[in-house]
């Protein structure tokens, strides 16, 4: 698809959760995913269950009692997609998919780092415009309260 997609001047969008655990893809679907649109500059979009920022087990739904599973974050979603933008190897990507320890990631006003690679301010603008488009979370308390816990948003 992503080819005729790029033909078409249009953009991917990758479903990464839902309410049952089978309804999330493993992150080598992800980087793959991920890899195969950087690879063809087709801009992309992130929907479902990207209500925490990084990988972490979490409840599917809301409901008391409810299952718990292991989701896809979207600090981790984007800092993969930014690298993969600029050609990191699927292997690097998947790394940065697989992250669960927020102290990898360093932030400052001029950039971001992921264990070794750096993303300056200015690639991660250019990516953000042009390829990971934006995601879309069923929360807008859950995404701020994660940063705002992790000290990444004040």
């Amino acid at each position: 698809m992503i080819p005729a997609l790029k033909e078409g001047n249009a953009r991917a969008k990758i479903r990464t959760g839902g309410v049952t655990a089978d309804a999330i893809p493993s992150v080598e679907q992800v980087a793959e995913f991920l890899a195969a649109c950087a690879e063809a500059k087709v801009p992309f979009k992130a929907t479902a269950g990207l209500h925490h920022p990084l990988r972490s087990v979490q409840r599917l739904t809301y409901e008391p009692g409810s299952a718990s599973a292991l989701m896809n974050g979207f600090i981790n979603v984007f800092v993969a997609a930014i690298i993969a933008y600029y050609g990191a190897t699927e292997e690097k990507v998947l790394a940065v998919l697989n992250e669960h320890d927020p102290t990898a990631f360093r932030w400052s006003r001029h950039a971001l780092a992921w264990c070794d690679q750096e993303l300056s301010a200015e690639q991660i603008r250019e990516a953000r415009e042009n390829f990971a488009i934006g995601f879309g979370s069923c929360s807008f308390t859950e995404p701020i309260a994660d940063l705002l816990d992790l000290g990444w948003l004040s």
